[in-house]
């Protein structure tokens, strides 16, 4: 007997993929769910944080990483946006460290949440398991991978950043990610991330 069951969602291949490590057409993508997609990266290591951008860029050419190393610097980002192909854009999806030196992903992750953003918020940690990952998803994040150097983590990541990007643009009718070249503002909800400093 086959199970027709979808596999679970941090391990499900991504129907898109394919597409994603080609060249865009001319005439600009045909959806908005093939937008680029603009992850802050909070990670703390150099190392760490050079390994997901390299591995984003030589991949996909739909997900752009911008890195920062702490919480302060993220509520920045968040609120101001990043800068994509030389223009400032709201940030899609935030891929964080569990340990940062001002703070701590569950921090990051509950700040979001209390401001009402359904932005997605991926844990990409050195800090294994199941209480750390109960602690993850019950502060609201969306996925949680353990740190490792091999390819397939780094596969499993981006197709998860994809999957829940594309989920919340289908949920809010997403228009303004139609074109490149149409300008993004950041979420007018993260405004108040700052509030409990």
């Amino acid at each position: 007997m086959t199970d027709h069951r979808p596999p679970p969602a941090d391990t499900r291949a991504d129907t898109t993929a394919a597409a994603d490590r080609t060249e865009t057409s001319p005439d600009g993508p045909e959806k908005s769910s093939e937008a680029p997609i603009a992850v802050l990266q909070v990670e703390p290591d150099k190392r760490s944080a050079e390994l997901l951008e390299a591995f984003a860029s030589r991949h996909t050419d739909r997900v752009r990483v911008r890195s920062v190393e702490s919480l302060a610097a993220a509520l920045d980002a968040l609120e101001a946006g990043v800068e994509v192909a030389g223009e400032r854009v709201a940030v899609d999806c935030v891929v964080t460290e569990q340990l940062l030196p001002d703070g701590d992903g569950l921090d990051l992750t509950e700040r979001l949440r209390g401001a009402g953003s359904g932005l997605p918020v991926v844990f990409h940690t050195t800090c294994p398991g199941d209480e750390r990952e109960a602690a993850a998803f019950g502060a609201g994040a969306d996925a949680y991978f353990e740190k490792g150097a091999d390819r397939g983590r780094y596969d499993a990541i981006l197709d998860r950043i994809r999957a829940l990007v594309e989920e919340r643009r289908g949920r809010a009718g997403d228009a303004r990610g139609a074109t490149v070249a149409t300008p993004r503002t950041p979420d007018s909800t993260l405004a108040s991330l700052r509030s409990e400093e």
